[in-house]
């Protein structure tokens, strides 16, 4: 599962994307037609609408992000059905990307990134959108950091999140 948001396209407007596997042989002789259940949302979230940003527990100027959820299957035992086993891979990989301004705030995460000896614990990744369609990743670590030139200095934040034992890995606020 991923949710991405660029405030220079298309207007800054959430988009996510998902990725299912069953491990079963599917029925492409079956005549059912799928049954439909339309929903309809008038609230379209936006990375615009939202009233803060934090990376590393530092006040960002935030361009864009990704959160991934990654929590593969594996499969063995085939059958002529599909497949007799399937479980759980052996880590579930929560990460995030952002791209920030290079300001007084974020000079310091490079030498973070290369220095850095532990998790930080709070605020590794925070977007506030009135409490609706939030991130929160409390406990991570940087997995990169680059410099990123354009018209403005930006850097390239990569963050893999961490288990404290207490916090969710990460959180999606999606009421509206």
């Amino acid at each position: 599962f991923s949710i991405t948001a660029e405030g220079s396209a298309d207007g800054g407007q959430y988009k996510w994307s998902a990725t299912l596997q069953t491990g079963k042989k599917p029925d492409l002789a079956s005549t059912a037609s799928p049954t439909i259940t339309a929903y309809a949302n008038t609230t379209i979230p936006l990375l615009s609408s939202s009233s803060g940003h934090k990376v590393f527990n530092v006040d960002v100027i935030l361009s864009s992000f990704t959160a991934s959820i990654e929590s593969p299957a594996v499969f063995t035992g085939v059958a002529s059905d599909g497949y007799q086993v399937v479980s759980r891979g052996a880590e579930i990989n929560v990460t995030a990307d952002a791209q920030v301004k290079y300001d007084g705030n974020t000079k310091g995460f490079v030498s973070s990134f290369d220095t850095q000896s532990s998790a930080l614990s709070g605020n590794m990744l925070v977007i506030t959108n009135n409490n609706a369609f939030g991130v929160d990743m409390q406990n991570g670590v940087f997995t990169n950091v680059a410099l990123a030139e354009g018209d403005l200095m930006m850097l390239d934040c990569s963050i893999k999140s961490v288990d404290d034992g207490s916090d969710a890995l990460i959180t999606f606020d999606v009421s509206s």
